[in-house]
Formats: structure tokens, sequence, C-alpha cells
């Protein structure tokens, strides 16, 4: 491809980075949720823009034509076990629209094929279904596809190394060199499903284990749904709490933000509400959820995520309530964007933490 049409094509994508940042960025945090709903385990889940030089140099190889193959965001899923592939597989093709043509999933000849290079993952080229793009918040990402990338740690291990190695291979020694990877990913492959196998074995022995070396389970009561009395007394009880996501919020790039008494009052109502409406309604699930906030920063990750997702907004208004409504808000969209939002008081919450009201003081 000729340079001029390069640098055309480089200009033109510059100008629409931030969108294509923003749409890596909400579509890995969609990812991740719908993951967390159906209970698959997963090591890591990364999303980014194809960075301007690397799509410059991208473009110097490729001809024209090339061009619609060219992926401008990327999701990685990084499993441990490859059964939990087609897991992954079944969900995607059923929240978002595939293109075929350009995908590689786990039952194509490819993989499949006996004597095939190296230890390949599965690849989906995506965009969003057509019930999710007409949704308001999805709308302007409607024209855009994403390549998805499911790997397990050991396919990783695979496509990080070898390009790496292969830069140092001469010709002379190159035939010996690709027999030697063919092996090696032959071990990978094996290794992988021989972890998996130990998995399912210890699974199998804990179900034989004797009842008379089981312990008798105590009784289970339920669990009544909390009050605003209950929920306030548990952060009341642990000042340490609010202290935590005052900081985090300001960590992950938020303004600081001082607010008065009634604004904090009013901000602990909106958690209440979008707690109850998410399904987080008795204590002990709201303890839950903070602790697997706390987990490896999890929450104040998802906070960047979403500061650097709007990052053009100056207006943000965000106390240790207000943040703790932002990671509900997020992470349990897919239960929440059916409902009533604004009857349930949870868009008036989401407004004024943007700064899109005027009560409260900055």
């Amino acid at each position: 491809m000729n340079k001029r049409r390069i640098d055309e094509i480089g200009i033109r994508y510059v100008e629409s980075l931030k969108l294509y940042e923003e749409y890596a960025a909400r579509i890995r945090n969609l990812i991740q949720d719908l993951v967390e709903v159906e209970g698959i385990e997963f090591y890591a889940i990364d999303g980014w823009a194809e960075p301007p030089a690397e799509l410059l140099r991208i473009l110097s190889t490729l001809e024209e034509n090339d061009l619609p193959g060219v992926d401008l965001v990327t999701i990685r899923v990084l499993l441990r076990f490859p059964a939990d592939v087609l897991r992954i597989e079944s969900l995607i093709r059923s929240e978002f629209d595939v293109d075929s043509s350009r995908s590689l999933p786990s039952n194509s000849r490819v993989l499949k094929d006996p004597g095939r290079f190296g230890y390949p993952a599965v690849v989906y080229i995506l965009s969003l279904s057509k019930s999710r793009s007409t949704l308001k918040e999805w709308e302007k990402y409607k024209d855009l596809n994403f390549r998805l990338e499911i790997r397990t740690l050991l396919q990783e291990a695979w496509a990080t190394i070898v390009p790496k190695v292969s830069q140092t291979v001469g010709t002379s020694s190159e035939e010996e060199f690709t027999r030697e990877l063919f092996l090696l990913g032959a071990m990978l492959e094996k290794a992988d499903k021989g972890f998996l196998t130990l998995r399912d074995e210890i699974k199998n022995e804990s179900l034989l284990v004797p009842p008379s070396a089981k312990k008798t389970p105590e009784p289970v009561t339920a669990e009544t749904l909390f009050t605003d009395e209950e929920l306030y007394r548990l952060f009341h009880d642990d000042p340490s709490l609010l202290g935590k996501w005052n900081n985090n919020a300001i960590s992950a790039g938020f303004p600081e933000f001082t607010p008065d008494a009634n604004y904090l009052r009013e901000s602990f109502s909106h958690l209440a509400n979008v707690l109850r409406a998410s399904g987080i309604d008795t204590l002990s699930e709201v303890k839950r959820f903070l602790d697997d906030m706390d987990n490896e920063d999890k929450g104040l990750r998802q906070l960047k995520t979403l500061h650097d997702s709007f990052s053009d907004n100056r207006n943000w208004r965000v106390d240790p309530f207000s943040a703790l409504f932002l990671l509900v808000l997020n992470f349990k969209w897919d239960i929440l964007k059916d409902k009533d939002l604004s009857g349930l008081g949870i868009k008036e919450g989401s407004d004024r933490i943007s700064g899109k009201d005027s009560s409260g003081t900055a």
C-alpha cells in the first residue's frame, strides 16, 4: 500500500482513536460481566485499541484489498483450562453477531488438522447484536467490530515466546527449528489437556469421600433483606470503608470532592437503591460484593476504566458511596438494563455523579 494511502488511513484513525479506545474498554467490561455471570473461571481479560504506530506498521505490509482484515479493537480472554473455551464460545455466540468468514472457532478445520503448526488459539470477529446496538448507550458503536481471542495460559505462552525466538533463526537452521516448534506445540496442547484431566480427577475423588467423613451441614436459614438502617450501620461500624473508597476514587483519576452531609446522605440512598435493584439485597451479599471489589484491586481497576472511558467529563462528583454505586451499576448492568432505571431513582443517581444536576457541594 502506498505511503499516501497509509497516511490518509492513519490520520482518520487518530481522529477516531478516542471512540475506539472507549469501545475497547466497554466491550472488555461487558465480556467480563457476562463471563462472571456464567460462573466461568478466567485468568485475565484485556482489551485495547490498536496503537496508531502499530497500525501504520501493519498497513505498510498490506495491499489495499487486505484492509477489511485489519482489526482495530482486540479483546483477549485468558483461561486456565481448554474446556472453558467451549463455554466462552457458546456465550459470545448468543450475545454478539459473528463474522464466520474471518473467525477461527474451536471446531474449525484449521484447529482440528493434526498437521497444523503450533498451538493456535480460538479467534472470533464480532460486532454488537442488533438488540444491543439499538440501546442508546451502545448505539454509537453499532458499526464497529472487534477481534476476540480466547486462549489458555499455555497458548498465550506460545503466542508470546515463539515470535521472539523466531527472530534469531538463520536460514540454515530453519528446518530443524520448525520441527522443534511442532514438537513444543504438541507438548503444550498435551499439557493443557493433562491439567484439565487432573482437575476433573480431583473433582471426582471429592465425590467419593465416604458419607461418614463429610461434615454434617449446618441448617440454612433464610436471610432477610437489609433495611437502610442496617446498611448504614455496616458502613458506620467500619469507618475505614468510606476512607478506602474515597481514596480509590481519587487514585482512579476522579477529582477530589468533599460532599456536605445532605449530599452524602443522598448518595447513600442511591447506593441502597442500586444494590436492591441488582439483587445485592442482604448484608452478606453486600459484604461479598465489597470483598470481591477488594480482591486484587478489582474495584479500583474498574473505577480507572470507567474514568478513562469518560475522561472528557470534568464535572464528576464521586464520594465513597458514589464510587460503590458506579461499581454496582457497571458489574450488574446485565441485571439492571431491563429495569425502570428512572422509576427506581438509579438514573438520577448516575446523573448527579456525572455532574448533570445542580445539587451538592463541589
